[in-house]
């Protein structure tokens, strides 16, 4: 660490970032902890007369993995510097920035330096300013972060294995359950929830289907798990899209809770694998992959109630199968929830919130799935065929700019030429100098002129060769598009590919009213249609 009060800069007005991170991983000792880097980063700033009337701000990640740069504090310190409202950049060391090498070479060798921000790594010694690293001792430093961050990532998942196989509850606790105040990680009954969840159960015991369960729940103003949840001061709960204070029981609410065994005592964990790091993705795992520990906490509910209620499930449910053409993408426009698909006879999407609360007021309007087939693809052959249209005028454009390529490469060539000139000039002038041809300030003058002129013309160049860049990439791009295109056009039936590709939601205003919202990227106007009376 530099020596503090030996600095010998200028007092100048700095704005101070503070940017302070711990991951779970980390821990809390009190070498990571975020007070101990704010009380760390504050009096190396006070034992610095540069410092003294420097403004501080703080940017604080608390918990979040350093593998990831997409973390909110970070964004908004990125942001700030972006727009100038940062001079100066503290942190602990290099690994509280981030664990990711290429990452932070990038913010620190470019980012940073183009802004002409500051940027101080105390525990590495490092200030961008007067006492930069090399880029091998900030390449090893880096190096090390990440094995760290990969050592650390295997630790934490061997730690939390076991805490599975001794049947710690390591995720939000299910409806009906609450964390243990006194035994961390251990459910125990939350008194009115798991006397809802009782009730369920006993109606399936009864004979009560899930559709009839969650309408008698919602007809006695029982509250839904996110309702009840958010309810109790927990954070981050999923809400409705339309009206985030309002949620209400559906079969598949109740069915999830009838079928999960949590309600036997038994933990379970384990039960999906993460697709990507960082990006919150997951998929199901197989059964037997699960790790299951009986006797984890109070059972709610009998083996053999809860085997009599699994008798009252569909044993196929109807919904929206993540398989199908139009999964999760036919919408209610009334309610914004995905419309049940019904495959008995002739295949159609219905609005299935009517039958469980009158909150929205929807309609109970059906569309045919084969309806829905022939407008889609209609309306995408009609969207591509006026995008070829327009790919194909921008083609004709940058044709006719081949002869722009021609004169600009001319232009960039003379540019060269007079740029080499202009710096041989230069060293003759050097060469007269040391020959007393020349005098110093002559020269110094004559060398002034010359760079001057030598900016301008680079500057110059530049703009020359981006143009030249756009016109060549630029007629490769859309000849690229232009073909992607065209195949589309040959496309002769709707699968899901097609639908996930150019459709963002189908909005189904009424039995013969579809609305269709194209996906980012389908620049196309809205398509509204109306189609003939359907029987079925």
């Amino acid at each position: 660490m530099p020596d503090a009060g030996t600095d010998v800069l200028p007092a100048i007005p700095y704005t101070i970032a503070l940017y302070l991170r711990i991951s779970h991983e980390d821990g809390r000792g009190e070498s990571n902890s975020i007070t101990n880097q704010r009380d760390m980063i504050r009096a190396y700033i006070a034992g610095r007369r540069e410092f003294e009337n420097a403004a501080i701000s703080e940017y604080v990640d608390d918990g979040e993995s350093g593998e990831s740069m997409d973390r909110r504090d970070y964004r908004r310190l990125m942001t700030d510097v972006e727009r100038g409202a940062v001079d100066c950049i503290v942190v602990k060391d290099l690994s509280r920035i981030g664990r990711v090498m290429l990452d932070v070479d990038d913010i620190l060798m470019n980012y940073l330096v183009t802004r002409g921000v500051r940027f101080i790594a105390i525990n590495d010694g490092y200030d961008s300013f007067k006492h930069s690293l090399s880029n091998l001792e900030l390449a090893m430093i880096n190096l090390v972060n990440q094995h760290y961050n990969r050592d650390l990532a295997q630790k934490s998942i061997t730690a939390r294995l076991v805490k599975m196989k001794r049947g710690e509850c390591l995720y939000l606790a299910p409806f009906g359950y609450k964390k243990s105040g006194t035994e961390k990680n251990r459910l125990v009954p939350d008194d009115e929830a798991a006397g809802y969840v009782r009730l369920m159960f006993s109606l399936a015991c009864e004979g009560r289907r899930p559709v009839e369960i969650a309408q008698m729940l919602n007809a006695q103003g029982v509250p839904s798990p996110s309702v009840y949840k958010s309810g109790n001061g927990c954070k981050n709960i999923w809400t409705q899209a339309v009206d985030p204070d309002f949620c209400f029981w559906t079969n598949y609410a109740v069915r999830k809770i009838i079928m999960n065994e949590v309600y036997l005592g038994k933990a379970i964990s384990n039960r999906l694998r993460v697709i990507e790091p960082g990006t919150g993705k997951t998929t199901p795992r197989p059964r037997k992959e699960w790790i299951i520990v009986d006797g984890a906490h109070e059972a709610l509910v009998s083996e053999t109630d809860f085997k009599k209620a699994q008798l009252v499930l569909p044993r196929k449910r109807c919904g929206d199968a993540p398989g199908h053409i139009f999964g999760n993408k036919v919408k209610c426009p009334t309610c914004g929830h995905a419309m049940v698909h019904y495959t008995k006879s002739n295949p159609r999407f219905k609005c299935g919130t009517v039958k469980f609360t009158a909150h929205y007021g929807c309609r109970t309007h059906t569309v045919l799935q084969s309806d829905l087939e022939k407008i889609v693809l209609t309306s995408v052959r009609a969207l591509v065929s006026e995008l070829i249209d327009r790919e194909e005028l921008e083609l004709s454009a940058l044709k006719r700019a081949a002869n722009e390529k021609t004169e600009l490469a001319g232009r960039i060539k003379t540019e060269e030429n007079a740029v080499r000139l202009l710096e041989e000039s230069i060293a003759k002038n050097f060469t007269a100098l040391v020959s007393g041809k020349l005098s110093k300030d002559a020269f110094v003058k004559k060398k002034e002129i010359i760079n001057g002129a030598i900016t301008q013309k680079n500057a110059a160049l530049e703009t020359l060769r981006g143009r030249l860049c756009e016109l060549t990439t630029g007629r490769d791009d859309v000849e690229g598009r232009l073909a992607e295109l065209r195949l589309l056009l040959t496309v002769d039936r709707v699968d899901r590919a097609l639908v996930d590709l150019t459709i963002d939601k189908i909005l189904v205003h009424g039995e013969r009213d579809i609305e269709i919202v194209w996906a980012d990227g389908w620049d196309g106007e809205t398509v509204k249609k109306r189609l003939k009376p359907s029987k079925f």
